[in-house]
């Protein structure tokens, strides 16, 4: 475990200083909102070498300080002290649990360590949700083809979802038909190391769950829950696999559904113990009501915050960063819904099979459509692509802003843009 990485910029040591935990993906936007309310960041790593997702991902000479955790919290606490930190917050999934410990180690606001467990492991958060009363989707641990064959066959109805019990992503879920689907799924599981870069000691069997799904993003603060944003999640079946993002849509705060979904999530939030800080929601409205799929105690991953901030004025960055250095100012926003000035949705762009990006200047011609408001991945010409069974293996996000009749018009030109040979 190291301390400030040779060269890498100290500034100021009278400004508030944050610890950001794994800094990667959507967790990367937060240095720049920190940084523009004049406080110093810390980049702290909870593993080192980093999973190959998020390789090359951390730039030490954009923070003030980098410490290398490697797993270490009381080694990276004590570090970490001669700073000192204001607060510690999770960047992504594979810093979740190491901040825990590290705020409770450095006496700092945070979620606590008894309940980390249930915020990671997706079979402990059930059993957490069952414990308090909660709507929760049935789950079972397997650790042997015959184990996970047995469980599946309990759950008493096909398909069942397999996949690992602390990965993010939709990363390694998976529809099985039959139980030696089941067999074959938990044999490609088991064992191997997932996109979080962690073992997969042991596979889950789950119950599939029936209705619309949907996310809600939050973050709180001494346990009271802003929802930041309600979205409608519609997904596509592929075979082999599980569901692929197809289109999200924001909605706006209030509504029949918006109120059911946030009235179960702020419940889930309190029995999981975060009470602190941002989170992330997946869950299925059913015809019994709001069921989670898995809420991860960290911000939403792989996003644009600029069209977000654009449609509600806020964003979870913004927001996370506000609750932090504004407390004030957050709690007075916490007392009212957001307001959705524009429609706003975000298209996933799907692959069917091996290739490459075939045609010229794709990212000109979605630039050109009336409600395109950004783009993440590449697109250029070449491009291999493969097929898109989960969210690292998309081609690409589209976001597009506007109203919902251009916007509807734009989504089904991609999909024709698709479908006309945009992979090769």
């Amino acid at each position: 475990m190291n301390g400030p990485i040779p060269g890498a910029l100290t500034r100021a040591a009278d400004r508030p200083a944050v610890g950001i935990v794994d800094p990667f993906s959507t967790g990367a936007y937060l240095k720049d909102a920190f940084t523009a309310r004049g406080w110093r960041v810390v980049a702290v790593t909870s593993q080192w070498p980093l999973p190959d997702i998020y390789a090359g991902s951390l730039r030490p000479e954009e923070f003030d300080q980098v410490v290398f955790g490697q797993g270490d919290a009381a080694a990276t606490a004590a570090e970490l002290a001669r700073v000192p930190l204001r607060a510690v917050v999770a960047g992504t999934e594979i810093g979740v649990r190491f901040a825990d410990e590290l705020a409770e180690s450095l006496s700092l606001e945070g979620n606590g360590t008894a309940l980390s467990e249930a915020r990671r492991d997706k079979a402990a958060m059930a059993a957490r949700l069952r414990e308090k009363g909660l709507r929760h989707v049935r789950t079972f641990e397997a650790r042997s083809e015959a184990e996970a064959v047995e469980q599946a066959l309990s759950l008493g109805r096909w398909p069942v979802v397999v996949k690992p019990a602390d990965s993010a992503g939709s990363d390694g879920v998976t529809f099985c038909d039959s139980p030696e689907a089941v067999r074959q799924t938990f044999t490609k599981l088991h064992g191997e190391t997932n996109r979080m870069g962690l073992a997969n000691h042991k596979v889950l069997i789950q119950e599939l769950l029936v209705g619309q799904q949907y996310f809600v993003n939050t973050v709180s603060r001494a346990g009271r829950h802003h929802i930041a944003e309600i979205w409608r999640d519609d997904r596509r079946r592929i075979p082999g696999a599980g569901l692929v993002c197809d289109c999200e849509s924001l909605l706006p705060a209030r509504g029949d559904v918006q109120d059911l979904l946030g009235a179960y999530i702020t419940g889930v939030l309190d029995a999981l113990g975060i009470a602190w800080g941002p989170a992330h929601s997946e869950l299925m409205l059913t015809a019994s009501g709001p069921v989670l799929i898995e809420t991860a105690a960290r911000m939403q991953g792989n996003i644009l915050t600029g069209p977000v901030e654009q449609a509600t004025g806020t964003s979870q960055v913004s927001l996370t960063v506000e609750a932090v250095t504004d407390p004030e100012r957050f709690d007075a926003r916490a007392e009212r819904p957001y307001e959705l000035t524009q429609g706003l949705s975000v298209l996933s762009l799907i692959a069917h099979r091996d290739g490459v990006i075939r045609a010229p200047d794709v990212a000109a011609r979605l630039a050109a459509l009336p409600s395109f408001s950004g783009l993440i991945g590449d697109l250029s010409q070449g491009v291999p692509v493969q097929p898109t069974v989960d969210l690292f293996t998309s081609p690409g996000i589209v976001y597009l802003l506007g109203d919902d009749e251009q916007v509807a018009r734009d989504r089904a030109a991609i999909r024709a843009f698709e479908a006309e040979g945009l992979y090769g």
